[in-house]
């Protein structure tokens, strides 16, 4: 007997997470909007947007879509201090809490890969900018200054 699940494809899943990161956003929204939002509530929606946010865009930066979300909810908390004439401090803290808390899963993931891929290396020698040894970054200062004077001898 076929599982419906196994008919999913991550194209499925991608859609899903961006339907699902919507619905949450306009939740997040409207309980910011009408002020009845407890500390709780709002923890346990950062967390499922942060969910939700990273299953939709898998080819964004996780560190990246988290810090959106930490400026969209402070700029939602300010927007409802404005109309509440109360600023909940507690409520900010614990959204952006929890959204550090899923950076900080995010980044003990990557720690571990690190440690798989080259786990005698010292992380100041791991540069993850290049390709294959091919620098894609344009050279500093200094070493523009060297190429100049190798170019003149």
């Amino acid at each position: 007997m076929r599982n419906p699940i196994d008919l999913l494809t991550p194209g499925h899943i991608t859609f899903l997470g961006r339907v699902t990161a919507v619905v949450a956003a306009i939740a997040l929204g409207f309980g910011y909007v009408s002020n009845t939002m407890t500390p709780a509530m709002a923890g346990v929606g950062s967390f499922f947007l942060a969910c939700a946010l990273l299953l939709a865009a898998p080819r964004q930066r996780a560190t990246e879509m988290l810090g959106a979300v930490t400026v969209w909810q402070c700029f939602a908390e300010f927007l409802s201090t404005i109309q509440s004439g109360s600023f909940a401090m507690w409520r900010l803290g614990v959204a952006v809490a929890t959204l550090g808390s899923v950076m900080a899963v995010i980044r003990v993931q990557h720690l571990r890969a690190l440690s798989r891929q080259s786990p005698s290396t010292r992380l100041r020698d791991l540069d993850r900018r290049t390709i294959g040894g091919i620098g894609v970054l344009p050279p500093s200062s200094s070493q523009l200054a060297e190429m100049r004077q190798s170019e003149v001898a």
